[in-house]
């Protein structure tokens, strides 16, 4: 497999990947440069930050993101297919960043002309390919029933397998991209389909359909490398489930990297503690065991609120990168800038793997200290190897940290 590496500490800012969010919007990390902090009037750590974010900019309403306040920040940026036509101003924002386009898996949608949002139109299947769509035990067409204007589509079909790889390959090439973020490669159906609601003809179960994913994956992957655009599917799957896991392991020979919505925790649900925790936490290490980035997004302001989601979001994310993996974890809130100060500064490079402390978790980098408590009910108090700058300033020796609760240290030196 082709991976396109990058020495970073992993940080990144970002927005949705995500059907479900700002995906289905369709409005045709280096080290850092400094070797040590300056220190602000609070005492908190200042890091040059360098080009090292994640930005999904998906919607023309935040289309400022790319190319306005905060730009340069951005190593990695997704935008709408149709946004093509920014890449010059893009690019002179953030010469380093590589840019990706979104493309629709799943579905159809019969919007965007020749630059649309899915790898597939609508009118190209009613042309002649009434095979390349989802039908219910009655025949009728299968449509999504939270975007109703997309219509499910038959992964598995090798037609169709085939017009998606040579669609998208000509786009991106077409119009600059470095590669293509792909939506809804899921190991189940979704959208009030399979077990979620109707019944699918051309699968008899949710583990059928998911094998279907994997196989387009396997047909559509090799070729976008082989061009020389990365690969980064966004895939719907419980990594606590043994079927959904293996399946999604089976892509990683087909991708550059892998998108995982819902970074330790659902929209607005308290933060993933115990067994959900920790099998999404070794998801991606496992990504980065088989060569493949891991972009990691936490949404919020979810059940403890912004702050609290970013620190544990984050924490959780460093606790597990391997340290030279083009992975990424990224925060979005349509009320709070991508790019934040909660979670901005530079840990980094780790010093040694994660360790197990009581309930708890650690990690030294160069420049902070990792810490979560993943446990669902039991606080842990951790004692720091020497002081260190908590997020107002104040020097501390020891912290206990909540249940579900993570917080980054930067070392007092």
């Amino acid at each position: 497999m082709k991976v396109r590496v990058f020495l970073c500490c992993g940080v990144v800012a970002c927005s949705s990947m995500s059907a479900d969010k700002a995906g289905d919007v369709d409005h045709s990390e280096g080290p850092s440069t400094q070797d040590s902090a300056d220190t602000a009037d609070t005492g908190a750590p200042v890091f040059e930050m360098g080009t090292r974010g994640l930005l999904v900019a998906q919607s023309w309403d935040r289309i400022d993101a790319p190319h306005g306040d905060g730009a340069g920040q951005y190593r990695v940026i997704v935008l709408q297919a149709s946004m093509g036509r920014l890449l010059p101003e893009v690019r002179a924002a953030n010469p380093d960043a590589t840019v990706l386009a979104y493309q629709k898996v799943g579905g159809m949608r019969a919007d965007g002309d020749d630059t649309p949002s899915t790898g597939v139109q609508i009118h190209e299947a009613e042309a002649g390919h009434e095979d390349w769509f989802l039908h219910g035990s009655s025949g009728e067409r299968l449509w999504y029933c939270d975007y109703p204007e997309v219509v499910a589509a038959d992964i598995g079909n090798v037609g169709y397998q085939a017009r998606w790889l040579d669609n998208v390959r000509s786009r991106m090439l077409r119009d600059g991209f470095d590669g293509v973020m792909m939506d809804d490669v899921n190991t189940f159906p979704g959208h009030c389909l399979g077990s979620h609601g109707a019944a699918i003809a051309e699968y008899a179960d949710d583990e059928a359909y998911g094998d279907a994913v994997v196989a387009f994956m396997a047909a559509v992957g090799p070729g976008l490398e082989d061009a020389g655009l990365l690969v980064a599917p966004n895939v719907a799957m419980n990594p606590w489930d043994d079927t959904m896991r293996a399946q999604t392991v089976a892509m990683f020979p087909y991708i550059t990297h892998l998108n995982r919505e819902y970074w330790m925790r659902w929209d607005d649900s308290p933060n993933f503690t115990g067994d959900m925790w920790l099998t999404t936490l070794t998801l991606l290490e496992d990504a980065e065991a088989a060569g493949a980035g891991f972009l990691g997004l936490t949404y919020g302001p979810g059940h403890e609120g912004v702050a609290e989601g970013q620190r544990f979001g984050r924490a959780s994310f460093l606790l597990a990168w391997n340290g030279s993996a083009d992975s990424a974890w990224g925060y979005l809130d349509d009320e709070v800038d991508p790019w934040t100060d909660q979670w901005a500064g530079d840990p980094g490079l780790p010093e040694g793997p994660r360790s197990e402390v009581g309930v708890g978790w650690a990690r030294a980098y160069t420049r902070a200290t990792v810490l979560v408590n993943p446990h669902p009910d039991i606080a842990q108090v951790f004692e720091l190897d020497g002081p260190h700058l908590d997020e107002d300033g104040s020097q501390i020796t020891a912290l206990s940290l909540a249940p579900g609760h993570g917080r980054i240290l930067w070392r007092a030196d």
